[in-house]
C-alpha cells in the first residue's frame, strides 16, 4: 500500500483564526501552532487514516493518510531522500498527538542533529532513552551531537550506554573507540574498535579507526598490524576519502620505521641511493625527470614497501628492477631538484643534504 497522502498547503493569513480557542488566536506562539494542528487532527479524524500537520509563520501544510498508511514511513522517506528540514515540522507534530512514540523522538532528533541544532536533538533523543532505556541508537546520537558541538567528554557516557544496551551495534562500538582514542585511552579503544570490525568488516572508517588506534599502541607488533590494515583500506576502497588518508598514514609509518632503523640519524643507503638519483636525473634531463618521479609517486599511491631492500620494483620511465627505498630516494631527488621548498610527504632532507656536499667535493 502506497504511504502517499492527499495534501495542501493554506497560506496563515487565509486561514479563520474564529476556528481556534481564544487563547490559541496569536500567530507565531506556540499555543496558535498546537491549536492549528489539533483543529485539522480533529477535522480529519472521521475519514479513518492519520493527519499530520505543520505550520511555520507563512503556511499550514497538512498531511491526510488512509487507514492503511503509516505517516512515519513517509516522513522516513523524506528523511533518505534528504529533505531533512522539510521532514522536522512533521516529526513535530506526530510528538504532539502521539507524545511516547519513540521511533518519531528518535528520527526527529537526528534529524535536528543532522541540521546542526543539537540541543534540540539531545532533548528529544533523552526523551526516546527515558521512554526506552535499551534504545542503542538514540544513545549513540545523543553521543553524536556531543561530539558534533566538540564536547567529547559528555559524548562518553551516552555512548557507553549505547554499548551497553547493544553490544553487537557495530555504530555504537566505532563510536566508543573513536572517542576513547581521542581522549587517550587507547587500550580501551583497541578493544572497541576491534569489536566494531568484527560486527562490520566491510566498513573502511572503521578498519581505519582500528589502523589508527593500533598505531598509537605503538609496539612493533601493533604498528605491523596498523600498516596492513591501512593496506586493506587502499586495496579495497581505493576511491575513498579513507584510502588517500590510508596512503599519507602509510607513509608516516614507513618513515618512523626507516628512522628507528638509521644509525645516528642517519640512513648511509638512502645517501647512495640519493647520490645515484643525482646521475640517472641528470642523464634523463628536466622533462624526463619529472615523468620518472611522477610514476614514482603514482606507484606510491598503492604502498612502496621503503623496509625491505629487495628489488621487486619496475617503471617504465627507467630501467632495471628498484627496492622500495630506493625509488622513493629518486623521487625525493627528483621534486627537490625541480623545487626546493616541496613537501615530499617523507623526510629525507638529512641525506638529501649529505648527498649534495658529496656532489659538489
Amino acid at each position: 500500500m502506497s504511504n502517499q497522502p492527499f495534501s495542501f498547503k493554506l497560506p496563515i493569513q487565509r486561514f479563520d483564526l474564529n476556528l481556534l480557542p481564544p487563547s490559541g488566536r496569536q500567530i507565531g506562539t506556540d499555543a496558535f501552532k498546537e491549536a492549528v494542528i489539533a483543529h485539522f487532527v480533529e477535522q480529519y479524524a472521521g475519514k479513518g487514516g492519520a493527519t499530520i500537520v505543520s505550520v511555520d509563520d507563512e503556511e499550514i501544510n497538512v498531511l491526510t493518510f488512509d487507514g492503511d498508511s503509516n505517516p512515519l514511513n513517509f516522513i522516513l522517506e523524506m528523511l533518505q531522500s534528504g529533505r531533512i528540514k522539510e521532514a522536522i515540522p512533521f516529526l513535530e507534530s506526530m510528538t504532539k498527538s502521539d507524545p511516547e512514540n519513540v521511533q518519531v523522538l528518535y528520527n526527529l532528533g537526528i534529524a535536528y542533529s543532522e541540521t546542526g541544532q543539537f540541543d534540540e536533538a539531545i532533548i528529544r533523543l533523552k526523551k526516546a532513552v527515558q521512554i526506552d532505556p535499551q534504545h542503542a541508537h538514540a544513545w549513540t546520537g545523543i553521543g553524536v551531537a556531543y561530539q558534533r558541538m566538540g564536547k567529547p567528554e559528555q559524548a562518553l557516557e551516552p555512548t557507553r550506554k549505547a554499548v551497553a544496551a547493544n553490544p553487537v551495534d557495530g555504530y555504537a562500538q566505532r563510536n566508543l573507540g573513536a572517542l576513547l582514542l581521542g581522549l587517550g585511552q587507547v587500550t580501551e579503544a583497541l578493544a572497541h574498535l576491534r569489536a566494531a570490525r568484527s560486527a562490520m568488516p566491510h566498513d573502511p572508517q572503521t578498519t581505519f579507526g582500528l589502523a589508527a588506534a593500533l598505531e598509537a599502541a605503538a609496539s612493533a607488533e601493533n604498528l605491523a598490524e596498523a600498516d596492513e590494515l591501512y593496506q586493506v583500506v587502499v586495496q579495497r576502497w581505493p576511491a575513498s576519502n579513507m584510502a588517500e588518508q590510508a596512503r599519507q598514514a602509510r607513509t608516516k609509518l614507513a618513515h618512523r620505521s626507516m628512522r628507528s632503523n638509521a644509525v645516528g640519524g642517519l640512513r648511509p643507503d638512502v645517501v647512495m641511493y640519493i647520490t645515484d638519483a643525482f646521475k640517472i636525473l641528470a642523464e634523463a634531463g628536466p622533462t624526463k625527470s619529472q615523468q620518472i618521479g611522477l610514476e614514482i609517486a603514482l606507484k606510491g599511491q598503492g604502498g612502496l614497501d621503503i623496509n625491505d631492500a629487495d628489488k621487486k620494483y619496475t617503471l617504465k620511465t627507467l630501467p632495471g628492477q628498484f627496492s622500495g627505498i630506493q625509488l622513493v630516494s629518486i623521487m625525493y631527488a627528483a621534486v627537490k631538484q625541480a623545487d626546493p621548498t616541496a613537501d615530499v610527504g617523507i623526510d629525507l632532507e638529512a641525506e638529501y643534504q649529505v648527498a649534495l656536499a658529496m656532489l659538489a667535493k
